[in-house]
């Protein structure tokens, strides 16, 4: 390619030498990516498809994470293998990819950063960045594929996950790696581990959204999402704008959230126009309308262990009773 991209890259790999690397602990990096494959499976409706493999690896060790075929490489598709692979192996200090669309859409990039995760893109036209990545393909052309010819008139997409989840826990991650010398999941528990758990899967469904503001409608009050429409709950009627978080391919859900900090404040469900008109509607409470509380009986907690701390001391209170006091002991 003549680009300006391409020229670019050229000139860099030109002017700076390329070394191989790998991370020194296990989970401080993962590298992931779609491949193409080669063999076509059968869809229910009769049609064929060339699937593609997200496949996530860990640069340590070179366990495979997660392995899923799909039918698209689409950023649902990215999320839904991102969550699995965190599901099971915990969260990585960082991820190195390319730089596709579902790489960098909102969903992955705002999710992965609420996670705490890194997320680095490799430069254009170097694929080498990502070499681990680029040579695992070959395992699976060279050793997965060619034992399912035998199955490639009625191959289908769930039995082709089936089989390559078999064959990546049982061989791949098992067997012997012709660099390291250790099998990855060998490698993978030897080594030190500064991973960190992973959310459940509702935090995780919530991380992978985009953050969009919008502003209510003060009729019916509303917000418009990816074309549809949430009713907002009354205590946050008198919010002109909200930051609203949903996913482009789960339109039937999303939540509310604070601007500042992120967190999580109410989900909102989709406008039900036929439910609205049975005429039952919830009583609005005043806007900053609360309930007067009620003080606890004794003193503060934090007093009370300052009163217990003092009489520790053993020494007698350091004031003289003032006449008041005399008074109340000759009644």
């Amino acid at each position: 390619a003549n680009s300006p991209g391409a020229r670019a890259a050229e000139a860099r790999f030109e002017a700076k030498e390329i070394r191989s690397y790998e991370s020194e602990y296990v989970n401080a990096l993962w590298h992931l990516d779609f491949h193409h494959g080669s063999l076509r499976v059968l869809r229910p409706d009769g049609s064929w498809t060339y699937p593609l493999l997200l496949g996530i690896l860990d640069d340590h060790s070179r366990l495979c994470c997660h392995m899923q075929w799909y039918l698209a490489e689409g950023t649902r598709e990215l999320c839904h293998g991102l969550g699995q692979a965190f599901q099971k192996r915990g969260l990585p200090r960082a991820i190195l990819s390319d730089n596709g669309s579902a790489m960098i859409a909102g969903e992955t990039v705002q999710g992965l950063t609420r996670l705490s995760v890194l997320a680095e893109n490799t430069l254009p036209y170097s694929p080498y960045q990502n070499g681990k990545q680029e040579s695992w393909w070959n395992q699976i052309e060279g050793r997965l594929l060619p034992m399912l010819e035998g199955e490639a008139a009625e191959l289908s997409l769930e039995r082709l996950n089936y089989v390559s989840q078999a064959w990546v826990e049982m061989e791949y991650n098992r067997k012997a790696h012709r660099e390291t010398g250790q099998s990855p999941l060998q490698r993978y528990l030897e080594g030190k581990d500064v991973g960190r758990p992973s959310p459940d899967p509702e935090q995780l469904e919530q991380a992978f959204t985009k953050e969009r503001i919008r502003t209510q409608r003060r009729s019916d009050g509303t917000v418009s999402l990816s074309g549809v429409r949430f009713e907002v709950p009354s205590r946050y009627g008198h919010m002109e704008r909200l930051t609203v978080r949903g996913s482009s391919w789960s339109q039937g859900r999303a939540w509310l959230c604070d601007p500042k900090t992120g967190d999580i404040l109410s989900r909102i469900y989709p406008q039900d126009k036929v439910k609205n008109a049975s005429g039952k509607r919830t009583p609005r409470s005043p806007v900053g309308e609360q309930q007067p509380e009620t003080p606890k009986p004794g003193v503060a907690p934090l007093l009370e262990q300052i009163i217990r701390e003092y009489a520790a001391t053993g020494l007698p209170p350091a004031y003289l009773p003032g006449p008041e006091d005399d008074a109340d002991e000759q009644l």
